[in-house]
């Protein structure tokens, strides 16, 4: 499915299959892909690696970097834009531009806030991020009015019903070392 069935996209630019995008003259192509931060498994380092299934990345494209670098990351958005040099693509990051070039997938409290009040849950449950990070969602979801946070770590197992609770420390987890 495009991600304009969603309404989020203009109806009077369309959307068409990565597969087709060859077919098209180069200034009437814009790509969006995820992977700013330089995620490995991501669609944008598998187009500085050229090993993106559909799509592939040329001489003097641009690529825009629609996100500001997380802390931590600066490692392998380092090693993404050397691939995307070696590949002689331009880049344009936000700290580059005059004009702010910025979105995120992370909701800010506010955002946070806005969406646990029209959704109205009967319990968030936080896990995405360090655990900082979800105690502030839950703190913003309690604040919002939804009655139950529950936050854990790796190996919890979160149980939704009939009672929303947390088993502690239910799986092991950590490091396997493998031979081979």
């Amino acid at each position: 499915m495009l991600s304009g069935a969603c309404g989020y996209w203009p109806e009077d630019i369309p959307l068409i299959e990565p597969a087709h995008v060859g077919y098209l003259p180069v200034e009437e192509v814009l790509v969006a892909a995820t992977g700013s931060q330089g995620e490995p498994r991501a669609a944008l380092t598998k187009l500085a690696e050229q090993r993106h299934p559909h799509l592939l990345l040329q001489e003097n494209d641009l690529v825009l970097f629609s996100a500001n670098l997380i802390p931590g990351n600066e490692m392998l958005v380092s090693r993404l834009l050397d691939k995307l040099k070696l590949l002689k693509v331009r880049t344009l990051q936000p700290a580059d531009s005059l004009l702010p070039i910025h979105v995120s997938g992370h909701p800010n409290q506010g955002e946070l806030d806005l969406l646990y009040r029209y959704v109205k849950p009967a319990v968030a449950i936080p896990v995405h991020g360090e655990a900082a990070h979800m105690q502030a969602n839950a703190t913003v979801a309690r604040a919002a009015g939804v009655p139950q946070q529950l936050t854990g770590q790796n190996g919890d197992i979160f149980v939704l019903a009939p009672k929303a609770r947390i088993w502690p420390q239910a799986v092991t987890t950590g490091r396997i070392a493998a031979e081979h």
